[in-house]
């Protein structure tokens, strides 16, 4: 109320003035604070309105404008989602297409022609599917995975190229979560081969440069990084404690442990620092350059793995044992690994490795300088759409097949040089499975064959191969289940049984130093070719004998074709098999194509489902987040919004307020002494 206070019972004017102007101006201010609410709506409109609730509303926006823009991100992954399911749809539609084609123009009853005129109706085929793997949302190439920004599927040198890298990108839909939005094409179609996983382990040695993540460690868990123990005994015992946290590289964790142990004990490390500690000759461990009559001891504190992940606990370092030959950190291949840092069981013999890949051949001269970044590189530029990837294991170097309708071979350059095997890399191989053999359905032998008059077995059924020298002399080759390993089991066998029929002074049969196959070696000095003729099952065929070449000389040379090439397991590599089993009048080939073309459906049809899932995923995730919004919406405008039933009665109760106060000061002002004291 604007009236003076009724304990003063006696007050100057002057004072009951200042006391009612004082009321009126408050009731005046809440009265326009009032007024400027009701007409904004807001309750809270600066800080100073409500602090606490000012504070309040500023995290919630900031939480709904977070959630906005997630929310936005799941609708653009909703729309990429829904065009992506329709590309595989269209994939999965003009697969059956295939296969129908195919399962109709098998038989008799298809001629050259029907199946001509077929073999342009799988073209178009090729097309939309080269069309639908190259579906474009919104600048994202959608079966790309993570390379989205070209067409992933290229037309190359009469074939088709994946250029695509990666799984796929992904869209965040809950704080810490994303969920893909892009599909790799290979996932889709098989739009890569298998790799040419190299076998062998290119150990490489440790530099002061490896990166402590780059070691798998002594007990293959990693590098753990804290703190450890340091027992440096020189007469009395002393133990220092070191932190190794910050270590990135080996030449850290070295640097961090020496100059610890030169500080504590400066005659404890034979020679000057930085040479204490280093790496071992055999390049797989840390070695400590300890001085004559001391010992040192190092372990790990509590429940740390440091000492141990780095191979330096359990083992007490002296002058005569600077290192624990017990340890190997294994270090993983890296972009920056150079071939000189490699050391597997056979050295590397430097020189050539030879790819060749859709009738397309190029090399790559390795040394000792080059990284595998560079070998990398090299095999890119050589434009015959080969990939050279790091084993997931770190331990080697494996190839890919980027190009649907082609045939990779990784072969040696020849002139004595075996780069390719010794890397690993090869693709014919004394280690190459058997099973990976034509297209993998490996080599059909005669085996287990019975007489069909006696009921028992023929031996004569169960032979495999004749293989005749330039002499006229022959031998016959029977392979078993247990010959059909690798090549080399292969090469053991026809070598066996050309000894045990005399032959094995004159005869061998071995790999080709230049290309890839089989070659059969002749030293009897006939006048004729070497021959080999398939008499049961499919061994002549399949292993590359009845189509090679003879070179007469000393020795002569039967030099078979490669069956064991890398080819894409996908459906555009069954599509052009198709087409050309049709064009050819090939009914085997047909068969083998539709085959090809029934398992690609498959795998389109789970791409699809995992595309669904994802949509659904992403479906339920914008859900959940509207109606997060909504409640947050909720909280903010109960904190911030004006409840004006309750403003409009305040603004009345003012009101009379300000008109009363007003009433009463103007009855005060004109009041004199002499009212008082009537």
């Amino acid at each position: 109320m604007a009236s003076a206070p009724v304990n003063i019972a006696r007050v100057p004017n002057l004072l009951a003035s200042q006391v009612m102007l004082a009321n009126i101006s408050r009731t005046g201010a809440d009265l326009v604070r009032l007024q400027t609410q009701l007409s904004s709506g807001l309750r809270v409109e600066s800080p100073s309105d409500d602090p606490i609730g000012a504070s309040l509303i500023g995290a919630l926006e900031q939480r709904l404008g977070r959630a906005d823009q997630r929310l936005r991100n799941l609708q653009h992954a909703s729309s990429a989602l829904g065009v992506l399911d329709q590309a595989l749809g269209e994939i999965t539609d003009l697969s059956l297409e295939a296969r129908e084609i195919a399962a109709g123009q098998v038989g008799a009853a298809s001629d050259t022609d029907t199946r001509a005129a077929q073999a342009e109706v799988v073209q178009s085929l090729i097309d939309r599917l080269v069309r639908a793997a190259n579906t474009e949302f919104d600048g994202l190439r959608l079966l790309g995975g993570d390379r989205t920004g070209v067409d992933p599927i290229q037309s190359f040198n009469g074939a088709y190229r994946y250029v695509g890298a990666g799984a796929g990108l992904g869209t965040d839909i809950t704080p810490g979560v994303t969920a893909p939005i892009t599909l790799s094409a290979d996932t889709a179609i098989g739009a890569l081969s298998a790799r040419v996983a190299g076998d062998v382990d290119l150990d490489p040695t440790i530099l002061t440069t490896t990166r402590l993540t780059d070691l798998a460690g002594n007990l293959q868990r990693g590098v753990a990084l804290g703190a450890v123990e340091i027992d440096i005994t020189n007469g009395p015992t002393q133990t220092i404690t070191v932190d190794l946290s910050t270590a990135e590289s080996v030449g850290d964790a070295m640097n961090l442990i020496e100059s610890a142990i030169r500080q504590a004990d400066p005659g404890a490390l034979a020679g000057a620092y930085p040479t204490g500690v280093g790496v071992a000759v055999s390049g797989d461990r840390l070695a400590l350059s300890v001085a004559p009559g001391v010992s040192i001891d190092i372990r790990d504190i509590g429940a740390g793995t440091t000492a141990a992940d780095l191979g330096l606990s359990g083992f007490t370092y002296t002058s005569a044992t600077p290192d624990n030959p017990a340890v190997d950190l294994d270090p993983r291949l890296t972009d920056e690994t150079t071939f000189a840092q490699l050391a597997p069981a056979t050295p590397i013999d430097f020189g050539d490795v030879v790819f060749r890949n859709g009738g397309r051949v190029g090399s790559v001269t390795v040394t000792p300088a080059m990284t595998i970044a560079d070998f990398r590189s090299a095999v890119e530029r050589l434009g015959l759409g080969v990939r050279i990837e790091i084993t997931p294991d770190g331990r080697g170097l494996a190839a890919r097949n980027e190009v649907s309708g082609s045939r990779l071979s990784i072969e040696e350059a020849g002139a004595g040089t075996f780069t390719a095997t010794t890397l690993g890399l090869r693709s014919f191989k004394p280690t190459t499975p058997i099973s990976v053999f034509n297209d993998g359905r490996g080599v059909e032998i005669a085996d287990g064959a019975i007489d069909p008059i006696t009921g028992l077995p023929d031996p004569n059924r169960n032979v495999d191969l004749r293989i005749t020298l330039t002499d006229g002399s022959s031998f016959q080759v029977d392979f078993t289940p247990a010959d059909m390993i690798d090549v080399q089991s292969v090469l053991g066998r026809i070598n066996a049984d050309a000894a045990a029929a005399g032959l094995g002074g004159v005869f061998t049969a071995t790999l080709s130093d230049a290309g890839n196959g089989i070659v059969l070696e002749d030293t009897a000095g006939g006048g004729g070719a070497i021959a080999v003729a398939q008499l049961n099952g499919r061994a002549g065929e399949d292993l590359g004998l009845l189509d090679g070449s003879f070179t007469p000389g000393a020795p002569a040379r039967f030099a078979g074709t490669d069956r064991a090439t890398v080819r894409v397991d996908g459906l555009l590599t069954a599509l052009i098999e198709l087409r050309d089993a049709l064009l050819a009048d090939d009914s085997a080939g047909i068969t083998l194509a539709g085959e090809a073309i029934e398992r690609s459906a498959d795998r389109a049809a789970q791409a699809r489902a995992v595309v669904g899932a994802r949509a659904k995923r992403v479906e339920d995730a914008s859900a959940r987040e509207e109606e997060s919004m909504t409640l947050d919406r909720i909280v903010k405008s109960r904190i911030q919004d004006l409840d004006f039933v309750e403003a409009s009665s305040r603004f009345s109760l003012l009101q009379l307020a300000m008109q009363a106060g007003l009433t009463a000061t103007a009855q005060t002002q004109s009041l004199t002494l002499l009212n008082f004291l009537r």
